[in-house]
């Protein structure tokens, strides 16, 4: 970042790079410390909780009694009054958020999937019945056809001996006629009715495995409905758990382990569980050692706890409970604490020496080592830089000396030593004379981005000339002020602020309308960035044409869509001193 050739590029070229940003970034960082958290959404989470006001201790007390209360309910399995209780709980919006209320209807389903089961289990029961019924109908039918089967035989002994008696009398040994005599054939075989019990008794039989199939069919959808809501609940809690809410994972397993009648947690939810609770020592300690830290005026340090506190636990009541007054002098240390990381991000090192001695004074236990080096070391690389221009020009190399001047202004723009040794470097008479011409003509011009590539050119041409002195400073001064701007507004957009930095270029572009690069940057600018855009034209076109009212309410607009607009914000306070000044609205 500090050790670059001149062929290399330069920081304003390499704004737009990401890997570049990203050193630059690293850098910066290292330079604070941890003394930022770096997700984006969690910091502004937390810069929005430093400017909350705390939860009452009245709140949180009756809010901890309730919470005990069902803990209590659930280990008495009460669980219907602990299921009722949680409605109360929900009601704390600023502690439980509507958790409590959603865990209820949680609850409450698992209820009515218990109902489902129990309309299935009647059900069972029906066809137990039934099946109690076609066995004694079975039974029945046996016994029938039992004594058919007794009967039938009989009647065979009894035909068989009427057959025989009438052989004996039969004339010349004949065959006897069985089939001549009633009893006989009779006796040949089985009753029809005898068969058709046989057929009803084998269909109350297959009704009977017919019955006990649906019986087990009922069993299994009852089994599968019970591990699903199981599993469903506990899913539940692991989602509860993700999202940082330790008192409702405690809560949810214990009713998970009463409503399902199990002794013991999963291994995971009793992981879960002990993390929670962890969690929530581990929390309540690390406010107590923030409390000591703010005690001893170390808020470096207490900065640090509390984010970490935090980031624990937003929800812990220790952490809502903090009272704003404690939580002021940390949010003034992350506001300066930004500065001092942006300012080293767009390379403003003269104010960042007067910042950090502001710093001192806020923290008094920040250490400035690191960012204190980072300036000393790229002050050192700009006179190094301007030492190697003035060698070069002494050489005669002019390409060599102008290279390292643009080093040197780059690597620390606010140099006060780059105009006085931009008008020492050359001597020669011939180079003034075409130098002093070319130079009017780009002043004529207002071409303060030729005049800067060429200041090592023009400078010692001028040497005895005060008046185009002061025309080469303010020309320098023009491409220092774009060049700013352009940097920061960069920064800006690579940072997601596109309102930020259009407003930047915006407000640069009134005293150098003509730049072209400024003017390309706001029109990109501008598309990204249109409603906020739109609004300040409308409310600058209205208060031109005196429509002091309409044009406060752009500006209105505007500011709600950036609320850090300068030129908003000085607009309405403009404007409402306009009104109120005139006698009326």
């Amino acid at each position: 970042m500090f050790n670059r050739k001149p062929q290399e590029g330069t920081f304003a070229k390499d704004a737009m790079d990401t890997n570049q940003q990203a050193k630059v970034k690293m850098v910066a960082q290292d330079a604070i410390g941890g003394n930022r958290i770096e997700d984006p959404n969690m910091r502004l989470r937390f810069e929005k909780y430093l400017g909350m006001p705390e939860v009452s201790q009245e709140q949180l007390k009756a809010y901890s009694d309730d919470y005990n209360n069902v803990l209590q309910l659930l280990r008495q399995k009460k669980i219907a009054d602990a299921w009722q209780q949680l409605y109360k709980l929900a009601q704390y919006d600023s502690i439980d958020a509507g958790i409590s209320g959603e865990l209820a209807n949680r609850i409450e389903s698992i209820w009515n999937a218990d109902k489902t089961n129990l309309q299935l289990s009647k059900a069972n029961d029906r066809l137990r019945k039934d099946i109690d019924s076609a066995n004694r109908n079975a039974d029945f039918m046996s016994d029938d056809i039992r004594n058919k089967d007794i009967d039938y035989q009989r009647r065979m002994k009894e035909g068989t001996g009427t057959a025989n008696n009438k052989q004996s009398t039969q004339p010349n040994g004949g065959v006897p006629m069985a089939n001549q005599t009633g009893d006989g054939g009779a006796a040949s075989s089985p009753s029809v009715d005898s068969v058709m019990g046989k057929l009803q008794l084998t269909e109350e039989y297959l009704t009977s495995l017919e019955l006990k199939a649906k019986i087990k069919m009922n069993e299994l959808k009852s089994q599968k409905l019970f591990d699903k809501t199981k599993d469903d609940f506990a899913e539940y809690i692991t989602a509860l758990y993700k999202s940082g809410n330790q008192r409702e994972v405690i809560l949810a397993a214990e009713f998970w382990r009463n409503i399902f009648d199990q002794g013991d947690y999963p291994v995971s939810m009793a992981q879960q569980v002990n993390d929670s609770l962890e969690t929530a020592r581990e929390t309540q300690n690390t406010v107590d050692v923030f409390n000591h830290s703010l005690e001893q005026k170390d808020i470096a340090a207490a900065t640090d706890r509390l984010q970490e506190a935090f980031m624990l636990n937003e929800l812990h009541p220790a952490v809502l409970g903090l009272p704003r007054v404690k939580k002021r002098p940390i949010e003034v240390f992350t506001r300066t604490l930004a500065r001092i990381q942006n300012m080293i991000e767009a390379r403003d090192f003269t104010n960042l020496e007067s910042t950090l001695a502001e710093m001192k004074n806020i923290a008094p236990d920040f250490d400035t080592t690191k960012p204190m080096a980072i300036v000393n070391a790229v002050k050192l690389e700009s006179q190094l830089r301007l030492g190697k221009a003035k060698l070069a020009a002494q050489q005669g190399d002019l390409k060599q000396a102008m290279e390292e001047f643009q080093a040197a202004a780059e690597a620390w723009p606010g140099n006060p030593d780059l105009k006085d040794k931009a008008l020492t470097f050359f001597n020669s008479q011939d180079v003034q004379t075409q130098s002093l011409t070319e130079f009017d003509r780009l002043v004529a011009e207002d071409n303060y981005r030729a005049i800067f590539d060429k200041q090592l050119y023009f400078a010692p041409a001028m040497k005895d000339d005060s008046k185009r002195q002061d025309q080469l400073k303010a020309e320098m001064e023009k491409y220092k002020t774009a060049e700013t701007a352009i940097q920061k507004a960069s920064l800006l957009r690579v940072n997601g602020d596109v309102c930020g930095a259009w407003e930047t270029v915006e407000l640069t572009i009134k005293d150098l309308p003509n730049d072209i690069k400024l003017n390309t940057l706001r029109a990109d600018l501008a598309g990204q960035g249109a409603e906020f855009v739109s609004a300040i034209n409308k409310a600058r076109g209205a208060e031109s044409r005196k429509e002091l009212g309409y044009s406060l309410t752009w500006y209105a607009i505007a500011q709600r869509y950036y609320p850090a607009s300068q030129i908003a914000n000085q607009a309405m306070d403009r404007l409402s001193k306009q009104i109120l000044s005139s006698g009326s609205l």
